[in-house]
């Protein structure tokens, strides 16, 4: 089996849907992306659609699911933003 190195794990898919981001902004904009290697599977409207799409085609295999937005979205955790994630309660 041919397998990646886990500092390179999805870095080739990333650099590809970085490389079509302009075109999906253009057709498929706040859907979401499957990608595995260098190969786009389908977008799809919800992450749940293109999950289930990349179990029933890859199984558990690692997938780029990614939405189709101009920037990313920036998720804040309130317990790792505090440290309150080790907090003696």
């Amino acid at each position: 089996m041919n397998e990646r190195p886990s500092s390179s794990i999805l870095a080739e898919e990333v650099a590809f849907f970085e490389s079509r981001k302009p075109d999906l902004l253009k057709t498929n904009k706040g859907q979401f992306a499957l990608v595995k290697g260098k190969e786009l599977y389908g977008t799809f409207t919800t992450f749940e659609e293109a999950y289930k799409a990349s179990i029933v085609r890859f199984g558990n295999a690692a997938v780029l699911i990614r939405q189709i937005t101009e920037q990313e979205p920036v998720h804040r955790i309130p317990a790792l933003t505090y440290g309150l994630s080790r907090a003696a309660i």
